[in-house]
């Protein structure tokens, strides 16, 4: 329906009237994008995943926790489980969660990226199964969903192809597109994230996209150790990540988002409180 209800996401009438204007005094999402970077101790985290892993027989990893962590603040704090289309602001759907896969870790290889759908009572298991599955179904042989249609695309024209990506970008600001071209797609999703610290890099500040409706970027880091001020004022060296994220405060302010991060942070920093 225009400027309705969508496949993927419910209108939000009830805003106040900042809310309902910034869509349209800032109409892209890299315009209205904050940066926030968290640092996280990981002192009780890495015994705790070793111990996890062995206890379930399967490896959990901090990008599975990071992701369990960010279903948690999805669901406790539903604000930032919208999104802007149409320059409207609707309520998602779904919790789905992308992220980028390496086809192979050489220079050469390609990247991909996969979309997966968690329930928002999802438990670590679950979110671990869900990654590991769309992990392995980028690496695969088989072309996904949305690695062909670009290899389509990809064939066409400039003039052509510059005019059907345009003509889609209308068409889903006017809820006109039909949910099957978005449901594939890596970049319709509550979030996207990126694991740099499975190849050793840390965490960069990450610009947003334009094209599909993820109001939220996260970047993890790799592991290293580094100072901290203890209780007594002294300096002690644990192991500590830095998660990066780029958000769309047109959504809700900057304010609750940065609450809602601290949820992660305690999912991430005492998993064995709530994983």
């Amino acid at each position: 329906m225009l400027w309705g209800d969508r496949p993927d996401g419910v209108r939000v009438r009830d805003l106040p009237p900042m809310r309902v204007l910034m869509p349209h005094l800032i109409p892209r999402r890299n315009s209205a994008v904050v940066y926030l970077t968290q640092r996280l101790d990981l002192t009780q985290t890495v015994p705790w995943l070793e111990q996890r892993s062995a206890e379930a027989g399967v490896r959990i990893t901090l990008f599975h926790l990071l992701q369990f962590a960010l279903v948690q603040v999805l669901v406790q704090r539903p604000l930032l489980h919208r999104f802007v289309a149409g320059r409207c602001i609707y309520q998602r759907r779904h919790l789905e969660l992308s992220f980028a896969v390496k086809k192979r870790l050489d220079d050469g290889a390609g990247m991909t990226a996969v979309k997966v759908r968690l329930a928002p009572d999802a438990d670590l298991l679950a979110v671990v199964r869900a990654a590991d599955g769309g992990i392995a179904q980028g690496r695969g042989r088989a072309l996904l969903p949305s690695e062909r249609e670009m290899q389509v695309f990809g064939r066409l024209p400039p003039f052509l192809l510059g005019w059907l990506v345009a003509l889609q970008r209308q068409l889903d600001a006017w809820n006109l597109l039909p949910g099957a071209l978005t449901a594939s797609d890596p970049l319709y999703c509550s979030a996207f994230l990126a694991n740099l610290g499975s190849i050793g890099l840390q965490a960069p500040i990450h610009h947003l996209f334009d094209w599909g409706t993820s109001p939220i970027f996260g970047a993890l880091g790799a592991i290293h150790q580094a100072a901290w001020v203890n209780e007594s004022g002294g300096l002690e060296v644990r192991p500590t990540v830095e998660v990066s994220w780029s958000y769309d405060e047109r959504i809700a302010d900057g304010l609750y988002c940065a609450k809602s991060m601290e949820i992660l942070r305690k999912v991430v920093e005492r998993p064995d409180l709530s994983a």
